[in-house]
């Protein structure tokens, strides 16, 4: 059987660019079909989940969603992984109305919820939603069918004469795993921009894949309507995300001399923007009990980071950002053969006080500490330090409280399922990397 796979790539000035490659698949399903897409340079992009499948599955669920967006494992290829065994699709649904939503989910998809929840309707899902954790819904190893259509061109970014002559037109069912969390697109704003659990936002701190979610055709009034109003949302959303990534790199940056071998900061830093993704990454898992008792793999954050291909969603991801700090004086971009490196002075009390302006405002109310004094490099770093504890104080019962959760939400064989899964993950790769060491 031959699929296409296409991968979209958007730059920081919004412009899409797609390659569509042609791939053999097996008729089970095509376990084999993902690897690493690439664009019409050759270049990597780490993405292995193509945003076909994405929408595909995005589509299925009930209307009402918002906003939609992919990522992990299952997304993005990460470093020293098999990607011949699929691995289980995360994505993220932000929807206007939890509780119609749910109430219409359940109706379509009952299967995917606990009994539990599946006897309490509506009504105890949202109130489970909202009142618990970080206020999302998560319904872990879901399987799920994928109708793929591809019926277009088989386009080549060289192609011959017969290539442009020719056309595919091929259905295909793959089956895949799916975790998929459900948010109030209220609640994702809140996180996004106050940091209220440093939950999704902490997702979307790292790359992630924009899910394309196509309005029916033939819709009503009344359907054009509520598409004008998910635009809207969506919109709101986009807005919201901006400061996230500018609260990141902000908090980044005061955070890199705490980071670094708890040195006294000098008059200039010099940081590699490799260094300056990794220590976000590591945002929204400072204080996660998670890291601390082996749950995740430890992994994770450089894995994020140093993948081939992950480099260049980081730089696509945060380029207007740092672009922005870089027009205001806050910074510099130095341009080497090896790597680009970010150069600024974290002892300049105008400086530091900025990037802390740029901070939500439950850790600006501690701004004085973090700025510290001009005349007390002993000062400046202890506020890279009182910033990571606020951090901690923020991520941790979040994490706790999600985590518990899952036994309601998904059921206690599911929550154990991925519980176990996560736990040997993490505990095998700590393994390893004492053996090795």
């Amino acid at each position: 059987m031959v699929r296409l796979s296409s991968s979209l790539r958007i730059n920081h000035h919004g412009h899409r660019r797609i390659h569509t490659s042609i791939h053999h698949q097996s008729a089970k399903g095509g376990k084999n079909h993902r690897r690493n897409r690439t664009t019409a340079a050759g270049n990597i992009t780490a993405q292995i989940t193509s945003n076909e499948e994405l929408a595909a599955i995005a589509h299925q669920f009930s209307p009402g969603i918002d906003y939609a967006f992919g990522y992990g494992s299952g997304v993005f290829h990460q470093k020293s992984r098999d990607n011949t065994n699929p691995g289980m699709i995360d994505i993220i649904l932000a929807v206007d109305n939890p509780r119609a939503w749910h109430e219409r989910n359940l109706q379509r998809h009952s299967g995917h919820y606990s009994l539990m929840a599946r006897l309490g309707g509506a009504y105890f899902v949202t109130w489970l939603q909202v009142n618990f954790g970080a206020r999302l819904y998560f319904h872990p190893f879901v399987n799920m069918n994928i109708n793929l259509d591809y019926s277009k061109n088989a386009a080549n970014p060289q192609p011959n004469e017969y290539e442009n002559q020719t056309k595919i037109s091929k259905s295909v069912t793959i089956r895949r795993q799916v975790k998929y969390g459900v948010v109030s697109s209220d609640d994702l704003i809140q996180d996004l921009v106050n940091w209220d659990y440093l939950y999704l936002a902490g997702r979307m701190h790292k790359p992630t894949v924009s899910i394309e979610l196509t309005p029916m055709s033939g819709c009503s009034d009344e359907g054009q309507a509520v598409s004008m109003k998910t635009k809207h949302r969506a919109h709101e959303i986009d807005d919201a995300q901006r400061t996230n990534l500018l609260s990141a790199v902000s908090a980044s940056l005061l955070l890199h001399s705490a980071f670094n071998n708890h040195q006294y900061p000098s008059s200039l830093h010099s940081i590699p923007t490799s260094k300056l993704y990794n220590t976000i990454a590591g945002l929204s898992y400072t204080g996660d009990f998670r890291m601390q008792t082996g749950a995740e793999d430890p992994n994770k954050i450089d894995k994020l980071v140093e993948t081939p291909g992950m480099m260049e969603r980081w730089g696509e991801k945060y380029s207007d950002t740092i672009e922005s700090l870089q027009s205001l004086g806050l910074l510099s971009v130095m341009n080497d053969i090896q790597s680009n490196r970010l150069e600024t002075s974290l002892t300049d009390m105008a400086i530091r006080k900025r990037l802390v302006q740029n901070l939500p405002r439950r850790l600006r109310n501690h701004s004085d500490l973090i700025v510290g004094s001009q005349d007390s490099p002993e000062s400046i770093l202890r506020g890279g330090l009182v910033l990571r504890q606020e951090l901690a104080k923020i991520v941790s019962p979040a994490a706790k409280s999600q985590s518990m959760k899952g036994f309601f939400t998904a059921g206690v064989v599911r929550s154990w399922k991925y519980a176990l899964a996560k736990f040997s993950k993490g505990r095998l790769r700590k393994f390893k990397a004492e053996k090795r060491g």
